[in-house]
């Protein structure tokens, strides 16, 4: 999503999370995103993470707005950490989840993967199954 709101008919879509809510909503129910900014010039791009929460590994992508670095999305005051193309890394074969909204204080480790990790095959199901 490039930040704007998309409306449908009584309800809109939140610019970060997709999700559907009621078009008179100021936050999302979601995600908690602060919709009132929320305009077709909102800048920022999608970015692909990797983080470990619990005993899971998952792996999608986060929008992450203008000059904002990924720890700054990750130490704000918002408590969960929304992924859209989230994916469950397995031993055997990933699991595309879509979406996930994930509390912040489960999270172990997180890093940021770019186009460069994306053609390295380091996960046991990537090397089994390929592009999963």
């Amino acid at each position: 999503m490039t930040g704007e709101v998309v409306q449908i008919g009584d309800r809109k879509e939140c610019p970060l999370c997709g999700e559907r809510i009621k078009k008179a909503a100021l936050v999302c129910r979601y995600c908690h995103h602060d919709l009132r900014g929320a305009s077709k010039d909102n800048k920022g791009k999608m970015v692909k993470i990797r983080f470990k929460a619990g005993e899971k590994v998952y792996c999608g992508d986060i929008f992450l707005p203008e000059n904002t670095r990924v720890s700054d999305m990750v130490n704000d005051g918002r408590r969960f950490l929304v992924l859209v193309n989230a994916v469950e890394e397995r031993a055997t074969r990933d699991v595309p989840i879509g979406f996930l909204a994930l509390n912040k204080a489960m999270i172990e480790w997180i890093e940021l993967k770019t186009a460069a990790d994306e053609s390295v095959i380091d996960h046991p199901a990537r090397m089994i199954y390929g592009s999963v």
